[in-house]
């Protein structure tokens, strides 16, 4: 069995990430598992924070020295490193786990960070896995209807996710599909979370395939009953 991380920041490229990408690694490397997704923050606070100029290649240069610096250091020991993205949109403070990507399509998709969440999903619904990150933490309304899935558990332990009122929403919306993530920042906060698959996921697409297809199952120790509670409510 491989377990894989789907949630993590570094300092290379988000402003609230505090451990840098190759100590990532090495720390979900000597915990056990398989890989890591890393979702480094793309919003526009975050864009204002990069010493770039005023050019979307320019900009995804620069969102793509934590992930890079990932993967090197992941080849090097044998970690999967996916890459993903944590984007946010102008219009509120809800975040959303984008899989399905790559570097090209990131590049080809100039300022999506300028688009509102029903833009986003109107347009690329059917080419990237739309998950929204720790849906009640900022906010009391999510727009399920503009997802494929919600993170039911998110582990960060300085913030009140509210991941029961996210398990009620996964019960209400069994068509949802249901992931959870570490959201890892700081030192500490590694490892808390992970899903679990029988196969080696080694892009972001092959992710996106596994999450859809209902291949892998969550764990984590903190919120177990939560999981366990949210399985008899999923259909894929």
């Amino acid at each position: 069995m491989y377990r894989y991380e789907l949630h993590l920041h570094t300092s290379e490229s988000s402003k609230c990430g505090h451990v840098a990408a190759a100590d990532q690694v090495r720390t979900y490397h000597e915990l056990g598992y398989a890989g890591i997704c890393v979702t480094d923050h793309l919003h526009n606070m975050q864009i204002g924070h990069y010493d770039v100029p005023n050019d979307w290649n320019a900009i995804i240069d620069r969102y793509l020295m934590g992930y890079h610096a990932a993967k090197a250091a992941g080849d090097a020991i044998g970690l999967d490193v996916i890459f993903g993205v944590e984007l946010r949109f102008p219009e509120n403070n809800s975040d959303y786990l984008i899989y399905g990507i790559d570097e090209a399509w990131l590049y080809a998709h100039p300022w999506i960070t300028q688009m509102d969440h029903q833009s986003f999903f109107d347009r690329y619904k059917d080419e990237v896995l739309i998950i929204h990150a720790h849906p009640y933490r900022n906010c009391d309304e999510v727009f399920y209807d503009c997802v494929h899935g919600i993170e039911i558990v998110n582990c960060n332990p300085r913030h009140d996710s509210r991941n029961a009122l996210a398990l009620q929403l996964a019960k209400e919306n069994p068509h949802l599909y249901r992931t959870v993530g570490s959201d890892a920042h700081q030192i500490g906060d590694e490892g808390r979370a992970a899903i679990v698959t029988e196969e080696r996921i080694r892009d972001s697409f092959a992710l996106k395939d596994v999450i859809t297809s209902g291949r892998y199952r969550n764990e984590c120790p903190e919120f177990d009953w939560i999981i366990k509670e949210s399985e008899a409510f999923f259909h894929v």
